[in-house]
């Protein structure tokens, strides 16, 4: 009777880690005939089968081998890189266990396997495990769950939830030179992203692209939001010169201000918006007040263009004193046609008659 000595241990059985081919372990036995004596340099028939379950499980995987023995009669084989009988060698799940391996050998080289071992894996390789549990899965070089992730937590509410006691950082590097660490928002049509951008002094922008790829891709809002060094914020421009720099309109909704808070000469608090108007003297509007009743809106500009020179007022309303000073010349634009609708009090210019007209309430009367 011809006899098989396995030689699978744990510690034979081992992972293969040949970049992009199959997953194997590595199997040996040793072939004696009846007499004790080796099969030595000789051809080996033998198949291998992966049960489940028990040792006489469904079979998850069978493959063949037609080895040669050595001169001591020791066959090595790779299970995963035979002649597959049925199954896949990279879909079994390893933590659906346990697994026997079936061994039937042909000592004469054949198919007619007169020889038959079961034995228990009782240690599955570690990389083999991970590979095909029910969270992580490897395909080539990538290794993916279709999972949730938690890091620091163990029931994460996002695809990536990443919690700590204390500060919780995630990390994005760029160890080359020119490329940038970035930040990609995809969806079907468009891609936000977000980078420091190292060929423009570390700038930090958010930009909008047709596709996430930096290559394939083409930048549709190139300067959306620009963050330089000093913290001072672009949109619409790269190169932002003041702490807000804004190219386009700026739009604020019924109901809103835009609020800039302020110190004036004699310390009293002040709210001031100024509007380009023309060069060296810029529009400003500018509403100081006290702690009393010192409250005014004024319009008016800065000699040359600076806050710190001469302040020229053109308008002064006083709700106070429920008063309005004009500093130099109010103008009224003519109309030919008096205004619809009038109310009594309202003043309008007659283009036809050049006066002043005022409404009683009833009839416009003439101012003169």
């Amino acid at each position: 009777m011809k006899k098989l000595y396995t030689l699978v241990v744990a510690s034979l059985l081992s992972m293969s880690t040949f970049a992009q081919a199959p997953e194997m372990m590595s199997y040996q036995a040793v072939v004696r005939d009846a007499a004790d004596n080796l099969i030595a340099s000789s051809p080996v028939g033998m198949q291998i089968s992966i049960l489940q379950g028990s040792p006489s499980g469904t079979a998850a995987y069978v493959e063949t081998h037609t080895p040669t023995s050595n001169q001591n009669g020791l066959v090595s084989i790779e299970i995963g890189n035979g002649t597959i009988v049925s199954g896949d060698f990279a879909t079994i799940d390893w933590a659906n266990g346990p697994y026997y391996v079936k061994t039937e050998t042909d000592p004469t080289g054949g198919t007619s396997y007169t020889i038959t071992g079961t034995s228990q894996l009782l240690s599955v390789p570690y990389a083999l495990y991970a590979k095909n549990t029910a969270a992580w899965q490897t395909y080539n070089d990538t290794t993916y769950t279709l999972n949730t992730v938690g890091v620091g937590v163990n029931s994460p509410v996002a695809n990536f939830h990443l919690q700590n006691g204390g500060f919780s950082d995630l990390l994005i590097e760029s160890t080359g030179s020119v490329e940038d660490a970035s930040l990609w928002l995809k969806n079907p049509s468009k891609s936000w992203r977000l980078h420091g951008d190292q060929n423009d002094d570390n700038k930090f922008k958010i930009g909008l692209w047709t596709d996430y790829s930096e290559i394939g891709g083409s930048n549709l809002l190139q300067y959306s939001m620009t963050i330089d060094t000093l913290g001072n914020v672009g949109i619409g421009t790269p190169n932002p010169g003041v702490k807000l720099d804004v190219i386009g309109d700026m739009r604020i909704s019924l109901g809103n201000a835009l609020r800039l808070g302020g110190v004036s000469s004699n310390n009293n608090s002040q709210y001031t918006m100024h509007v380009p108007n023309f060069p060296g003297a810029p529009t400003r509007v500018s509403m100081p007040f006290d702690a009393g009743t010192n409250r005014h809106f004024e319009v008016g500009y800065y000699t040359n263009n600076d806050e710190n020179d001469t302040w020229n007022e053109t308008l002064d309303v006083n709700p106070a004193k429920q008063k309005v000073t004009f500093t130099d010349v109010m103008n009224i634009t003519p109309r030919a046609t008096a205004p619809a609708n009038p109310s009594k009090g309202d003043i309008y210019m007659d283009d036809t008659t050049n006066k002043l007209m005022v409404y009683d309430g009833t009839t416009w009367q003439a101012c003169w």
